[in-house]
């Protein structure tokens, strides 16, 4: 199994929204921002090769979303057939997507918009694997999520019949284990992913980044704060118990991690992705 980080591209976003109530005074010492406390987020997917599947976990926010990209800052958005060539695949051999949530910095580029302004599908291959919380939270979102849902961005999947939900914990492959978390949204996918080396967690918005760790240090967007931090520290004693590396899909700085527990849950180990 070979795990490749794909940087999909950028975006800025308030510090005190990505750190809730944790009050700048200390969060400005663990992650960076500017004078207006704005924070650089990256976009990150992750390629999975195994024997027989090569899997991308989330799309970021892909080249259709024009107006949303130019609120939010977006820069270096990527286009995939580019960045898959030059690891030696394309667009076509991606045989599974997985996505984390339905936010769109997280799937819109699973589909682009083509000269005759019909949606076409990135990965017209793959089967994309999604909660049926989440896509039933598509269809009909709650208030707290309505304006970072967009239909465009996964209506067509469905439509080509290359939709497939999951209720409970799921093996995608042998290696390869998708879990569910609530708290940021309902349901989001946490995939497992064992390798020789170590089992790597890629934790999308349940932990966006390095500074995320600690226990309290939650985001103001996460919608439940309870279930945020159970699925949250579930997470976090596992890692440091079997000595899992985390992934940081947001991090700008830092893009995996092993934990240790003190006090509280802390960074303990800088590591990359192999």
């Amino acid at each position: 199994m070979k795990l490749f980080k794909i940087e999909t591209g950028f975006f800025s976003s308030d510090g005190g929204a990505y750190f809730g109530s944790v009050p700048k005074l200390a969060w400005q010492e663990a992650y960076p921002a500017d004078k207006d406390n704005l924070c650089k987020m990256a976009m990150c997917s992750i390629l999975v090769k195994t024997e027989d599947k090569l899997i991308l976990i989330d799309t970021g926010i892909g080249i259709k979303h024009l107006d949303v990209m130019e609120d939010y800052g977006f820069y270096g958005i990527i286009r995939f057939e580019e960045e898959l060539n030059k690891l030696g695949f394309s667009c076509n051999d991606i045989t599974d997507v997985v996505l984390t949530h339905l936010h769109f910095e997280h799937c819109g580029g699973c589909t682009w918009i083509d000269s005759n302004f019909q949606l076409q599908l990135t990965f017209p291959n793959a089967t994309h694997w999604i909660s049926d919380e989440q896509w039933k939270n598509m269809l009909q979102p709650n208030l707290a999520e309505e304006n970072s849902i967009f239909m465009a961005d996964v209506m067509e999947i469905f439509k080509q019949n290359k939709l497939k939900t999951i209720k409970e914990e799921t093996t995608l492959c042998e290696g390869v284990t998708l879990k569910l978390f609530s708290g940021h949204s309902i349901d989001q996918i946490v995939p497992y992913i064992k390798t020789k080396e170590r089992t790597y967690v890629f934790v999308g918005d349940v932990i966006p980044t390095a500074a995320n760790v600690p226990l309290y240090w939650l985001s103001a967007y996460d919608i439940d704060q309870i279930a945020a931090l159970t699925g949250k520290k579930a997470i976090l004693e596992e890692a440091a118990k079997h000595n899992q590396a985390i992934i940081f899909e947001h991090d700008s700085y830092t893009e995996c991690a092993t934990i240790k527990k003190k006090e509280d849950f802390e960074i303990e180990e800088k590591v990359e992705i192999k």
